[in-house]
This record gives structure tokens, sequence and C-alpha cells, in this order.
């Protein structure tokens, strides 16, 4: 079988690394430099050629501002006339559903994202939905994990510890995000959307504090979200509240997440570091 991902970023590597390297091959596409490369301005060169014989398509690029989907604007003929191809997974957001005030959601809320990213999150999803082709959708949450996530910052102390009341925010480790998809290709269900969070939605103050409290570090001093100058990627993740469910991806991939709370993640984190 043969994988290719438009994106080898970071959740795309992983799964990249997880995959067997007696059953799989796997390529994908970087912005500036390697085999592939897209940065979707111009066309991926010999896409037809690289396409023919990929089974697996993974597409981990962020629409553009106007909500069009990168690699269907240069390569959708591309991808429609691939004839092997099983299994495409989109990785989307969870910013998608907007502001619940703190309330759970799932697959079943209707979306209704509250800034521009959510929007054009959901315009891309729409745009592989409405195709003719094995797509699934998976909504992340904040992806953290090795080398990705906020131990450095604490150490260095430059962590900066937002107070917001009862702000929430769903997260997942990219191990259990690797799972999930590999539950998906073994089990395809197209047209299908998950979201992949983990169990346990908190504040990103709680997850310092926790960092602090294994690392033996001092608590960091919060500061209040009003009295901050933020910026309008920030403002926007603020502006957003809400605990996400992820029983349909438990119940349809039997998905059992190995890091189901952040305090898990971390403390996996931590071993491998120490």
């Amino acid at each position: 079988m043969k994988l290719f991902c438009f994106g080898l970023g970071y959740s795309a590597q992983y799964l990249a690394n997880e995959l067997s390297s007696t059953s799989w091959q796997y390529s994908g596409t970087h912005k500036s430099s390697g085999d592939f490369i897209f940065d979707g301005d111009s066309p991926l060169q010999n896409a037809k050629e690289i396409l023919q014989d990929v089974t697996h398509l993974l597409i981990s690029i962020a629409p553009d501002k106007n909500g069009n989907d990168l690699v269907l604007q240069h390569h959708k003929q591309d991808i429609i006339n691939c004839p092997n191809l099983k299994w495409i997974g989109y990785l989307s957001a969870t910013s998608v559903y907007g502001n619940h005030n703190g309330n759970w959601v799932d697959e079943n809320t209707i979306p209704k994202p509250s800034d521009d990213r959510g929007k054009a999150r959901l315009n891309a999803e729409q745009q592989w939905l409405s195709l003719n082709l094995p797509v699934h959708i998976f909504r992340l949450g904040g992806i953290y994990g090795p080398n990705r996530n906020q131990i450095a910052a604490v150490k260095n102390n430059t962590a900066q510890k937002i107070i917001k009341k009862n702000q929430t925010f769903s997260r997942i480790h990219v191990h259990d995000i690797c799972g999930a998809l590999m539950a998906s290709i073994d089990h395809p269900q197209p047209k299908t959307i998950y979201n992949i969070v983990d169990d346990q939605p908190t504040s990103s103050a709680d997850v310092l504090d926790y960092i602090c409290h294994i690392l033996k570090e001092p608590i960091i001093k919060g500061t209040t979200i009003d009295q901050m100058t933020l910026s309008p990627t920030m403002q926007s993740f603020y502006n957003d509240n809400k605990k996400v469910r992820n029983d349909i991806a438990k119940k349809e991939l039997d998905w059992q997440l190995k890091f189901p709370n952040y305090k898990d993640g971390y403390a996996d984190i931590l071993t491998k570091i120490n």
C-alpha cells in the first residue's frame, strides 16, 4: 500500500513513522524543500504520475483564508482520476463548531464557526465531502506530543498563562491521532466525520499548572485575559469555549486512547525526555 501526504508535517510524519515498513510506502509534500514541493500557490509537478499508484491520501494542509482547499484547487481532477485510491483522510479542526459557552458538542452538532479560520475549515470539509471519493473527515483538537508541547516553555520561563473563567479546550496527543487514522484505514467508512480529541477538556492554565507540578517548578502566575493584548489568532482561540465528544470514533473505529487526558500524555512525554 502507498500513502501520499499533502503536507508532510507533524501529524502526517508521525503517522508515516507508525506504519509498517514492510507493508507501506509513503511520501509527501513540503512547502520549500524535499522531493515533492507544494506551497499552495503552484501545482505539484508531475502530480498525475506521483499519484498514479497511491492507495491512501492524507490531506493536512489548511485552506486559504477564503476557505478554498489548496489541494483540490490544483489537483482535484488528478485525485478523481487516481485508479487505486481506497481512502482519503482530511485533517480538519474542532474550530468548525464555534462557541458553545462551555457546553458539549459532537458530530451531530451543527457547525457554526465563529471566526474566519473555522469558516474556512468548514468550507474545505464540504468541498472534500462533495466528491464521489472515499473521504473521511477528522476534526482535531489542539495537537501536542513529543517536540510539540509546553514543557520547554515552562523550563525556560517563557510560558504564558492566560486566565479566563470557565474556559475549556479539547486537545489530543499525536499518537492518538495516528491511532484513529490507522483504525479508519483498516475499517474505512467514507463520508464519516470523527472528532479526534481526548476525554478530558480543560483550560490551558490547568495544563501549565500540571507541567509545573511534574517538573517541580513554581506555579506560573497567571494574567486574566482582559489584561492582555492578544493576536487576532489567539483572540479567536479564546473566544470559543466548548467541550468536544469523541464517542463516534470510539464506537465505529474501536479507537482506544493511549492518552485519555493531558496528564497521561505529558507524563509520557517527560519519561522520553528524561
